[in-house]
C-alpha cells in the first residue's frame, strides 16, 4: 500500500512531495498564494503535535525548510502562519497535520491571477470563498514542486 493512504483518495493529485515521515501537499484553498499542508504518513486518528517523534520533528523542519525556500524563490512572503489542526474528524479522525500558510503585505501575481492577503495582520481565518479551477491549483503545485526540486 503506498505511504500516503490515509490521504483520502481525492487530494493524492494535490501531493508535491513525498518524505519518510510528511506528505507535502497544496491546499485547495489558495487564498493565500501556496498555501499548503503537512501530512503525517503514520496512520492512526487524533494526533498532537507533543506527540511526533524526534526523528519527525527532524524531517518536519527540512519539509518546512524546503517548502519556505521555494515560496520566497517564486513568491517571497512577507510572513508565514502554521496551524497543526485535525479538526474534520468525519473526514481523517483528528489525523495530524499542518497548515502552512503564507502571508502576504501586497498582492502577488501568478498565471494571471493576482492573489491578495485581504486579512494581512490579522489571523488568516475565516477567508472570504476563493474559486481556483484545478488546472490552476496544479501549476501552483507544479511550481511549488519544481522549485524544492531545484
Amino acid at each position: 500500500m503506498a505511504k500516503y493512504r490515509s490521504i483520502d483518495p481525492e487530494y493524492v493529485s494535490q501531493i508535491i512531495k513525498e518524505y519518510t515521515h510528511w506528505t507535502l501537499s497544496i491546499h485547495d484553498n489558495q487564498h493565500y498564494l501556496g498555501r499548503c499542508y503537512i501530512w503525517r504518513v503514520r496512520e492512526g486518528g487524533m494526533q498532537r503535535l507533543s506527540g511526533i517523534t524526534t526523528e519527525e520533528l527532524l524531517e518536519l523542519h527540512v519539509v518546512l525548510k524546503e517548502l519556505e525556500a521555494a515560496l520566497k524563490e517564486l513568491w517571497q512572503p512577507d510572513h508565514m502562519n502554521y496551524a497543526w489542526l485535525g479538526n474534520f474528524f468525519q473526514l481523517h479522525d483528528g489525523h495530524g497535520h499542518m497548515h502552512v500558510i503564507p502571508r502576504y503585505k501586497t498582492p502577488r501575481t501568478f498565471d494571471g491571477r493576482i492573489h491578495t492577503d485581504e486579512r494581512w495582520g490579522k489571523n488568516y481565518s475565516p477567508t472570504s470563498p476563493y474559486e481556483l479551477d484545478e488546472e490552476a491549483l496544479f501549476r501552483i503545485r507544479d511550481a511549488i514542486k519544481e522549485a524544492i526540486i531545484q
